[in-house]
């Protein structure tokens, strides 16, 4: 009775672990979405703001066009920085916050300069001054034009590095979740595991075997005495280390990362090599292997879907697969690298002292290969059919 709850509280537990690591995933995605549409907002303002510091100027030299009406450019001036000063408080909430904060300022810097150039134009006209208002504009008038654009510019960029920030820290955010759940999920699928029962068991009826156990118990009990609870079994791997491996695999963006996690996978595996195989058509290719002499991988070759062994076995049926130690030769385990489009190949490890036995070894060799399926590039699926002259023996035997 008291193991049954215990199994109880860790399939919560990992229901529990299960919900809460959704929730976060959930409200990541969230956050994540409401930066990107942050940044596209920032974008478009400081893209229109871009366009609008040029039309700024282009009325400003319509200010003294011979031949031109002046009072229609003034009002046009006039809306333009109404615009432009709007845009500005818009997106100073967006950018207020990080590395863009000093580039705004530059911005409102940039653009007080240019309304006081063009108050001074407008006094010059008023006076019918038009030559001080030209030289103004063409000077003081053009170098703080060619200043806003330039501040427009760096703030674009200061918003990209900022948000891009915020969405790599909610990303990360996610990953440690993910990675604290996968650990917990392990180590309840550990717990949950069946123990390996000792003694001897009298052969008879289930009735005298019940009531022999109660009648063990009641004279324990009699005795001051309780059956010793065996306890869960403490993992046999590291699994801080797994997580982090398996966080590794998910950030790779190179072909150098890619073989320093599998290093650590196969450190963590007890392995003496890893191969990664990569299905294309109804073959396996050895992609990626550690531990191993490139000749020795070379010389492998192509293995085909039908072979008749482990590895082809897991990719066929998506199922992991041990080969057995023995005196002479290490044991193997072939876990499938299965996605939303099926297995597309195997991750083969070659481990030492009867690990392919242990079940923490066989279920983090499995999440490495679970990783190692949004990497693998897409190649030409396998059938799921069986081999067409397999197909036509089995006709002609019918017939």
């Amino acid at each position: 009775m008291q193991k049954h709850t215990n199994r109880t509280i860790v399939a919560l537990v990992l229901l529990a672990a299960g919900v809460t690591g959704g929730f976060f995933v959930f409200m990541g995605s969230q956050q994540a979405a409401a930066i990107d549409a942050a940044a596209d907002d920032a974008a478009a303002r400081i893209e229109r703001m871009t366009a609008t510091a040029g039309d700024i100027a282009l009325a400003q030299h319509a200010y003294v066009a011979p031949g031109q009406p002046k009072q229609p450019w003034l009002e046009r001036g006039a809306t333009l920085l109404q615009q432009f000063g709007q845009d500005a408080v818009a997106i100073r909430p967006l950018l207020q916050k990080g590395t863009a904060a000093p580039a705004l300022d530059e911005v409102d810097k940039a653009f007080k300069a240019i309304v006081t150039v063009d108050g001074k134009v407008r006094d010059s006209l008023q006076e019918e001054q038009n030559l001080l208002a030209s030289d103004l504009i063409f000077s003081e008038g053009h170098d703080t034009a060619g200043g806003l654009v330039t501040a427009l510019g760096n703030l674009d960029a200061s918003a990209r590095q900022a948000f891009g920030a915020q969405r790599a820290a909610v990303q990360r955010q996610q990953w440690t979740a993910l990675g604290a759940v996968a650990i917990v999920w392990l180590a309840g699928l550990i717990a949950l595991a069946p123990l390996p029962r000792s003694g001897v068991r009298d052969p008879g009826s289930e009735d005298s075997a019940v009531e022999g156990s109660r009648f063990e118990s009641l004279r324990l009990k009699d005795r001051g005495s309780r059956v010793p609870d065996p306890g869960l079994r403490p993992p046999s791997v590291d699994l801080a280390e797994a997580a982090d491996i398996c966080g590794a695999l998910a950030r790779t963006t190179d072909t150098d990362a890619l073989r320093e996690a599998i290093a650590r996978a196969a450190t963590l595996l007890e392995a003496r090599g890893i191969i990664v195989w990569m299905g294309a058509g109804e073959e396996l290719f050895p992609a990626l292997s550690h531990g191993y002499d490139e000749r020795v991988v070379e010389r492998l070759g192509p293995i085909p879907r039908n072979a008749a062994n482990a590895t082809a076995e897991a990719w066929r049926t998506a199922q992991l697969r041990t080969v057995a130690s023995n005196q002479m030769f290490d044991g193997a385990l072939a876990a499938p690298v299965s996605g939303v489009n099926g297995c597309v190949g195997v991750l083969t490890a070659e481990v030492r002292n009867g690990c392919e036995d242990d079940p923490a070894i066989r279920a983090v060799a499995a999440m490495f290969a679970a990783q190692l399926a949004g990497i693998m590039p897409a190649w030409p699926a396998a059938s799921t059919t069986p081999d067409t002259a397999d197909s036509t023996r089995a006709a002609a035997s019918r017939g």
